[in-house]
């Protein structure tokens, strides 16, 4: 039998809500909320999500050697997909302010006393 959370990650890959696979498996959303959360009561209901699944296009690799289990998903298969990327911004440094800058910020930084508060 496949772990629950192998189960949540085929529910995942097929990018199903618990909603939608309660909808289409005719199990509830409760039941199967537990399944991948591992109550141990429900082999016969795990089963069935299972079998969901894999009519669904799932293929559950189980454990070999040194490694864990895999999914594979047969409703990607052979279709080319892009790795997501991290676009990196770089920072633009900006040059020494020139003169007339500096004493324009300067202004503008200065706190402006009131008149009456010059006496």
């Amino acid at each position: 039998m496949v772990p629950p959370e192998i189960l949540k990650v085929a529910r995942e890959f097929l990018g199903l809500s618990q909603e939608q696979v309660e909808k289409h498996a005719g199990i509830s959303r409760a039941t199967i909320h537990r399944v991948e959360r591992g109550v141990r009561d429900l082999p016969q209901y795990a089963l069935l999500v299972q079998h969901f699944y894999e009519q669904s296009g799932i293929e559950f690799v189980a454990p070999a050697g040194d490694r864990g289990w895999g999914v594979f998903n047969h409703n990607t298969a052979g279709r080319k997909r892009k790795l997501n990327r991290i676009i990196r911004q770089t920072k633009v440094v900006a040059g020494p302010k020139k003169q007339s800058e500096k004493k324009n910020s300067e202004r503008r930084s200065k706190p402006k006393t009131p008149p009456s508060a010059a006496t």
